[in-house]
């Protein structure tokens, strides 16, 4: 991967004080790899119901590995579009990646959908159906919206793996409703921004290489309100590579034990208004 000068030196600041991750007992990371046990430990069982009334911001491991994540919503006021360059991006990198999908994107983007249905890299998370606030919803509105989406993705034979808010708004209601349709509810702990016109591209690899730590779920949107992911993309995989990082899908992530419970509800910090 050739980076430009200007992306080149956010790199190089972003790894400033960055000493490499230390390797996994038995060889060297593999990015996009299967994760080898914890030196000195045993397995970890996959995460099963019931599921926390917390979301699970991030695993919580002593593995080398990151989730990168990304949103794809569309509401009734507008489906938005695709960043397929992004999706190039993973694709030649060979980094797998969860997309949190709402329904109605998912009805609005068939090609691109079989594009990413067919891709062994690409998983999927549910992420409502119309994009609402749904904290304010009531159960069998949630679970309306909820299963929409699953229908959606059934279409293209696949399930979700996790439940991811809109908005990042939710309480324990909402948790305990996606909880009873075998989901867990995953959120973030890294942001990188890439909703806001006012992102840069040398921001935004700052942000989430220094932000990013074993377990860190990243969020990235592919939709095409990313204003410049597709030009941050290449870099940030390459300086957290360089971090000694590997990457690693939600459902994996989701085998180590979860982070400690959130303290109250949050709002996505970046999304805005959809």
């Amino acid at each position: 991967m050739i980076l430009g000068p200007a992306i080149a030196l956010a790199v190089s600041a972003a790894l400033t004080g960055f000493p490499p991750s230390p390797p996994v007992a038995g060889g060297p990371p593999v990015a996009g790899g299967p994760s080898p046990p914890v030196a000195g430990g045993s397995p970890v069982a996959a995460m099963a119901p019931p599921y926390p009334l917390h979301p699970i911001t991030r695993g919580e491991t002593r593995e080398p590995q990151v989730a990168i994540t990304f949103d794809a919503c569309a509401t009734r006021q507008g489906w938005y579009g695709f960043d397929r360059d992004v999706f190039e991006i993973l694709k030649r990198e060979q980094v797998p990646a969860t997309v949190f999908v709402s329904g109605r994107w998912v009805d609005t983007h068939p090609e691109a959908m079989a594009d990413m249905a067919n891709d062994p890299l690409i998983e999927f998370g549910d992420h409502s159906y119309d994009h609402p606030h749904m904290t304010q919803m009531s159960s069998a509105r949630v679970v309306e919206e909820i299963d929409q989406t699953e229908a959606a993705l059934a279409r293209y034979g696949r399930r979700s793996v996790a439940f991811r808010p809109p908005f990042g708004e939710w309480d324990r209601h909402l948790l305990a409703v996606v909880g009873g349709r075998q989901l867990p509810t995953v959120t973030w702990d890294v942001v990188s921004g890439d909703p806001s016109a006012r992102a840069t591209t040398a921001g935004m690899i700052r942000a989430v290489v220094g932000q990013a730590r074993p377990g860190s779920i990243i969020v990235f949107h592919i939709n095409g309100r990313g204003w410049k992911t597709h030009e941050a993309l290449p870099a940030i995989l390459q300086a957290l590579r360089q971090r000694g990082f590997r990457f690693v899908p939600i459902s994996e992530l989701l085998k180590a034990p979860v982070a400690a419970p959130v303290s109250s509800p949050a709002t996505h910090p970046v999304l805005g208004r959809p």
